[in-house]
């Protein structure tokens, strides 16, 4: 599954509600890219790059 950004928007979110604002200082993957094809880590890192981007309002 590859998450969309909008996704990982919502997610980024809801961690920043936990966590408190401005809290949230960098958003990674989390591991286990070596077992999955490189076509699907690239689209992963994509979305979450666009995800990062919406949630702190970059076009």
């Amino acid at each position: 599954h590859v998450e969309t950004p909008e996704e990982i928007a919502r997610a980024i979110e809801r961690a920043e509600k936990v966590l408190g604002r401005n809290r949230v200082r960098y958003v990674h993957p989390d591991c286990g890219f070596w077992m999955l094809k490189r076509s699907i880590v690239d689209r992963k890192i994509a979305a979450l790059a666009k995800g990062r981007d919406l949630y702190l309002g970059r076009p």
